[in-house]
């Protein structure tokens, strides 16, 4: 009887045995790819595509950034234009590169706008996910020194004497300047008349000329034209007023509603890339967003950093679009 209890006993002994080694093996199988990956990337040049011309907010952030990842990653960090269709092609030609996982997107909240103006094959927030916020900045509402306007309410009054008459610039149609204009025009009950161009610097002269009233672009564009007396600030867009411009108050000091719209770049890697390439990039990344000179970069080009995750921003992006996409609908904004 005790005999046949012992044997029962070394049987089970052994059977956990057993099990536990398989146990062991199968998390061997499992994590063996990441280790791979982890050890192995980047195995050659990285790519942040742009999907905009060179020189923009997203462009600059992602040239001061690449040069300081690059010294850790060990690989040079390589920033690759592909403007056009709004940001579209960019988005593509990473969707198209090889599955090797060294190619990344550096978009905008423009771009992550546009499927709500057109079908495309991709969702920035479902097609990629965020590896880290590159900058962020305010988007300004100026008007030229000599055209008299001082406040927001002078530019309500002014546009409620003439409907649909009186011009803002933006840098572009569908643009997420194109959309706080809007915002801020339907909460002060006044309908402006949109002017759309392509890119800021052009914008930001014809208002100086007066051939349009306002503009509504990111600090960037505007605030060297207003520390010079060309420009006058009107109002910032994000909820707190700006260091930059602390004696500018904000849309919603200014009665324009609620709104907390800071313009951000991000950088964004493919559904499914791995997780040790996520977190070796977005370590590097955000490693050099730390940077003293990195911060102070960004800084004498009216841009700042932000301690966020990619999950509180992801999350916060999706939230914005169905914001976006009600305004959109309501004032039935499109791409033509």
């Amino acid at each position: 009887m005790s005999t046949n209890r012992s044997s029962r006993a070394r049987r089970r002994a052994l059977l956990s045995l057993r099990g536990l080694v398989a146990l062991v093996w199968m998390v061997a199988l499992t994590s063996a790819p990441a280790m791979g990956w982890a050890q192995s990337w980047p195995g050659k040049a990285v790519t942040l595509v742009v999907p905009f011309p060179p020189g923009g907010s997203n462009d600059v952030a992602a040239r001061v950034v690449a040069e300081s990842a690059r010294k850790r990653l060990g690989q040079p960090v390589v920033v690759d234009n592909k403007p056009g269709a709004n940001g579209a092609l960019g988005v593509d030609a990473v969707l198209r590169a090889p599955k090797d996982h060294h190619t990344f997107l550096v978009a905008s909240d423009s771009v992550s706008l546009l499927p709500l103006f057109r079908a495309t094959p991709w969702d920035l927030g479902k097609s990629f996910t965020p590896v880290a916020v590159l900058s962020t900045q305010p988007i300004v509402v100026v008007t030229a020194a000599s055209s008299g306007l001082k406040t927001m309410q002078d530019l309500q009054a002014r546009a409620r004497g003439k409907p649909d008459q009186v011009p803002y610039a933006s840098s572009g149609q569908g643009s997420i300047q194109h959309l706080v204009g809007e915002l801020f025009a339907h909460n002060l009950g006044i309908n402006l008349l949109h002017i759309p161009y392509k890119g800021g610097g052009q914008a930001v002269t014809d208002v100086i000329a007066g051939q349009v009233t306002v503009a509504v672009l990111g600090a960037a564009a505007v605030l060297p034209h207003i520390k010079s007396g060309k420009l006058v600030a009107l109002a910032v867009s994000t909820r707190q007023r700006s260091p930059m411009l602390p004696d500018t108050p904000t849309l919603a000091e200014s009665g324009a509603g609620d709104i907390d719209v800071p313009q951000w770049s991000a950088l964004f890697a493919v559904q499914d890339t791995p997780a040790a390439v996520m977190a070796q990039l977005r370590r590097s990344v955000e490693d050099s967003l730390a940077e003293p000179s990195v911060k102070q970069q960004l800084l004498n080009l009216s841009m700042e950093t932000v301690v966020t995750t990619p999950q509180a921003f992801q999350q916060r992006m999706l939230q914005d679009r169905e914001r976006w996409a009600r305004l959109v609908k309501d004032r039935k904004i499109s791409l033509d």
